[in-house]
């Protein structure tokens, strides 16, 4: 034994090898069942569903775990333990072979010791298995995000249907070693899962004393809550459903009149925006390496998004990074904060380049989007066919996670 690797190392490889060991004869076990079962006729997914009598999904799982070549893979998408013993009773029942049966028995009790044993259950199996098995990743990230959102909506009692930070970036008319930034933040089809349920939004003052930044609305006006950034004419909620309270520097946004349920279809939209002049570097100067912008995912949605929509002449040639933070213990994250590193999460999220202009931006959940795009850069006097756009969607986003765009300043 080599002793400079870590014993937990070598656990890790020992368990790894188990498990490849005991997909591989899940494996080759099940597909020589299946040939058999073929040949007796029964040689799509409809006839094993009549010949083994199992559901689609069940019957769709088996086939997809004999198909792939890695071994990790097929325990991923492995049927449970009450299905495969089912299917064996179906084979055994029309053609297929004592000698068959007997290997693919074999190889289910050694799934179900593997679990058992070295896993503790069906969960764990998984979990371990979406760091071992990159194609098992996107599918069990999904399952567990959606899982939470369900969870997490229940006991707030409210949800919506997607969140939406954008920030629009333009060249500083005032000062060329900044670039002025217009804050869209958005809560579409939002409703309560529970008669109590209040959608609570808290935001933190708008600009500290001696920043080196301005904000207002996009109006020019002075700002005191979110009900002064509100964009009516996008918005189903008025400000009169609107309740604030200010805490400190935290100001906290309260709507308890939502839609109760599905019944009304879509549910209440909040659509916000705001004017930050000379709010992030042009060229990385003195400070650190990185700037860029994104937000908390609450309330609890189905989707979230966040838009860096730039001009031309901003950040050229730079392509952001998504950066995903967990926020529970020490809040809100900058990129460029050393002792945020281990608060990363590491999650199968990326960001696609949109094209130009406003038609490019388009956004099925939020058909006013270009519009409103093209709406706020007038009132600046900004040409939004100059922007370039980049885009990160995060279905079921964690809970009070921070996911934002990060891109590396140009020196």
């Amino acid at each position: 034994m080599n002793s400079d690797i870590p014993r937990s190392r070598l656990a890790d490889v020992a368990l790894r090898q188990r498990a490849e060991a005991t997909g591989l004869a899940l494996q080759h076990s099940i597909d020589a069942l299946l040939g058999q079962l073929a040949r007796a006729g029964a040689r799509d997914q409809k006839g094993l569903q009549a010949v083994l009598k199992l559901s689609q999904s069940a019957v769709s799982r088996l086939m997809t775990s004999t198909r792939s070549s890695d071994p990790l893979a097929t325990l991923f998408a492995i049927p449970g333990q009450e299905a495969l013993r089912q299917m064996l009773k179906g084979a055994a029942q029309h053609g297929a072979t004592s000698d068959a049966i007997a290997r693919v028995d074999e190889a289910i009790s050694g799934f179900e010791r593997f679990i058992d044993v070295d896993m503790g259950d069906r969960a764990t199996l998984e979990a371990v298995l979406s760091d071992w098995a990159q194609e098992s990743r996107a599918t069990f990230e999904l399952r567990h995000k959606t899982a939470a959102f369900k969870s997490v909506s229940a006991l707030r009692g409210v949800q919506a249907q997607l969140v939406l930070n954008t920030g629009i970036l333009y060249p500083s008319a005032t000062n060329p070693t900044y670039h002025d930034c217009i804050g869209i933040d958005a809560l579409l089809g939002c409703r309560r899962t529970r008669p109590s349920g209040v959608l609570r939004v808290c935001s933190s003052s708008m600009a500290a004393d001696g920043a080196h930044f301005t904000a207002s609305g996009i109006g020019g006006q002075a700002v005191h809550n979110m009900a002064d950034m509100l964009l009516p004419q996008y918005s189903t909620i008025s400000t009169d459903e609107i309740e604030v309270a200010s805490h400190g520097h935290i100001v906290e946004t309260a709507v308890s009149g939502l839609p109760l349920g599905r019944a009304d279809g879509h549910g209440g939209d909040l659509v916000f925006a705001m004017l930050y002049r000379n709010l992030h570097r042009a060229r990385r100067g003195s400070g650190g390496p990185t700037s860029g912008l994104g937000g908390q995912a609450e309330p609890p949605s189905e989707a979230y998004i966040v838009d860096a929509l730039l001009h031309e002449d901003v950040w050229p040639g730079v392509v952001p990074e998504v950066r995903l933070y967990d926020t529970v213990v020490r809040g809100i994250a900058h990129p460029d904060d050393p002792a945020r590193v281990g608060d990363r999460l590491d999650m199968l999220e990326s960001v696609q380049f949109l094209g130009r202009g406003p038609a490019a931006f388009r956004m099925p959940e939020f058909p006013q989007y270009s519009e409103l795009i093209r709406h706020v850069c007038e009132t600046q006097g900004w040409d939004a066919e100059r922007l370039r756009g980049y885009r990160c969607k995060v279905r079921y986003p964690i809970y009070g996670s921070q996911i934002g765009l990060a891109f590396t300043l140009p020196v």
